[in-house]
């Protein structure tokens, strides 16, 4: 089969490969998928540039949907011919922590192999290896939607739209009235947005540095928009200012450990600093003791907080009744030979997702 690898750091090391085979055979609780979308994400390129710290080689990708195309025998959650949109979350849904209802949390498994190229074995970024024609992977990061959903579409949900969405309703727990403010209004921040807008909140200011962003911004729910023109340009002075003393939500989607520092300041006594984005996994904040002192609460979120099980379908059905938008999300489709390309848009804040068609 088709698929991409990343033999080392940086974008030069990912390759297209015709030669790809999965790893090992289905196993009783595993399912085989046709993936027929994937995103491409921040993470996608950060994971490229070696910031999560990923051994390779490995087959990237991770925001993908598709088609179960063989299921084994003791599968029970999908059947062979559902439309499935793939978690990154590998939990065994048996242990306290599943059974309390946070699979994020869970710690089943670890990293494996979901691929090889001849004798090589390739690991697979966040147990998927998504920028390929098929994966193999546990019953539970395969979750049925309805058929009426675009798969190109809800390939978004299993990343961008999950932790967008989930830091609004699973995390920060938005209500009517509040105020908010986003901190980067690509693919991810859109969602946050959209989210915020559905929950009632009266002001949602997002900032960028994109002039681009706006219009999309404010066909999403921002009810305002800063251009962040300049690494001088003081966002926290802006968004005090606009919001008249401060947000009640802030939620950094860039992954700048700096941007994260400056949502304190921004948000009110008693209100939530919403870390959304993920920088280098070795950076650290600093922030005056002070800025954190009056009842704030700081929020370390990992995609959304999700229940995939439970968010994925309420999302897909939140589309399906016109309330959420998924198609808009979508820039640019193309094949795997379009990863570059991809990123390329990525980096220049020109598209929100292109999603790669690894089955045409």
């Amino acid at each position: 089969m088709q698929g991409l690898i990343q033999d080392g750091d940086g974008e030069e090391q990912v390759r297209l490969s015709e030669n790809l085979e999965h790893a090992a055979g289905l196993q009783p609780r595993q399912v085989r998928v046709q993936i027929m979308a994937a995103g491409v994400c921040g993470s996608d390129l950060s994971c490229v540039h070696g910031k999560y710290y990923m051994p390779t080689p490995l087959v990237p990708g991770h925001e993908a949907a598709g088609v179960v195309a063989e299921v084994g025998e003791a599968v029970t959650y999908c059947s062979v011919g559902d439309h499935v949109v793939l978690s990154t979350f590998g939990n065994c849904g048996h242990c306290p922590t599943c059974e309390a209802g946070d699979p994020g949390n869970c710690g089943f498994g670890g990293l494996r192999y979901t691929h090889s190229e001849g004798d090589q074995d390739l690991w697979g970024f966040a147990n998927l290896g998504a920028f390929s024609q098929e994966t193999i992977v546990h019953e539970n990061q395969a979750v049925p939607i309805p058929k009426e959903v675009p798969l190109s579409s809800a390939a978004l949900i299993g990343c961008g739209v999950m932790t967008g969405t989930g830091a609004v309703f699973n995390r920060a727990k938005v209500a009517t009235g509040d105020t908010c403010v986003v901190i980067g209004a690509g693919g991810v921040g859109l969602n946050v947005i959209q989210a915020a807008r559905l929950s009632g909140a009266s002001q949602i200011i997002a900032v960028d540095r994109a002039v681009s962003k706006e219009k999309m911004a404010m066909e999403f729910g921002a009810t305002d928009f800063i251009l962040a023109d300049g690494e001088d340009f003081d966002s926290v002075a802006a968004v005090v200012e606009l919001s008249q003393g401060g947000v009640d939500h802030s939620f950094e989607v860039v992954g700048s450990a700096a941007l994260l520092a400056g949502c304190l300041p921004m948000t009110k006594a008693g209100g939530n600093i919403c870390a959304v984005g993920v920088p280098d996994l070795t950076a650290t904040v600093t922030y005056p003791f002070q800025a954190l002192h009056q009842n704030k609460n700081l929020l370390g979120i990992r995609a959304g907080g999700g229940k995939p099980r439970r968010d994925f379908r309420l999302i897909a059905d939140m589309y399906l009744k016109g309330k959420l938008k998924l198609d808009e999300l979508v820039s640019h489709t193309t094949g795997l030979d379009g990863l570059q390309e991809a990123f390329n848009a990525l980096k220049a804040g020109t598209e929100v997702r292109t999603v790669l068609l690894p089955n045409g």
